[in-house]
């Protein structure tokens, strides 16, 4: 067990109404969720992650000002599959993690409150806790507001935006029509119908808020 002193980030999701997909509609949202964390651990060479029965999944994330960002790949990058496919999402920040090498058997606060988080969700879909009590009370109402939108968006408006979310420096409008090979009218639509500059702002503040956090 190596314990850690550090905050970390625990995200943790299931599938909802999973069992009413189709075999092959399970292997598209497998390969989708391996692809997530496969690029979750670019950002971060500790970054771990488990998949429990397929529609359960949990990440470790190290680089915690990343997490909000993280969270909502996650979350839009399962709805992109199609109307049949979302998530419930709970994710947590706290320090004194007892990490072990396999995710699942890991111990600590953010396991905790993620894992608590995600059991107490009814009819939200995505919910973040902090053992920093200002930081979850400054982000509880924006992230109520930050679910709502994204519960609303369509699998083409998650398709738009998952890519502006991956990148690793800014994206033009151009830029992200020709990656999707699609009219750069079209683009910059679904990208504003979407609500992607608040969504974008949001996760900068998260950004700004966390590179601060102080747990000396």
């Amino acid at each position: 067990m190596e314990p850690t002193y550090k905050p970390i980030a625990v995200i943790v999701g299931d599938v909802v109404d999973s069992t009413k997909l189709t075999s092959t509609q399970f292997e598209h949202l497998l390969e989708r969720i391996k692809s997530i964390q496969t690029w979750i651990s670019k950002g971060h060479s500790a970054n771990a992650h488990s998949i429990e029965r397929g529609d359960e999944f949990q990440s470790v994330v190290h680089d915690i000002e990343n997490a909000l960002r993280y969270t909502i790949i996650y979350r839009i990058g399962i709805k992109a599959l199609g109307k049949a496919f979302d998530s419930r999402i709970s994710f947590a920040i706290a320090a004194h993690a007892e990490l072990r090498e396999s995710v699942s058997e890991s111990m600590g606060p953010a396991f905790v409150l993620s894992g608590r988080g995600l059991n107490g969700l009814k009819h939200d879909r995505l919910l973040f806790s902090s053992d920093n009590v200002a930081l979850a009370e400054y982000f509880d109402l924006l992230v109520k507001y930050l679910d709502k939108q994204l519960t609303e968006l369509t699998a083409r408006q998650c398709e738009v935006m998952l890519p502006m979310l991956q990148a690793r420096e800014d994206l033009s409008i151009s830029e992200l029509a020709e990656k999707l090979d699609i009219a750069t009218a079209t683009t910059s639509k679904s990208l504003k119908a979407s609500g992607w500059p608040l969504i974008n702002e949001l996760n900068c503040r998260f950004v700004d808020k966390v590179a601060g956090l102080n747990y000396d």
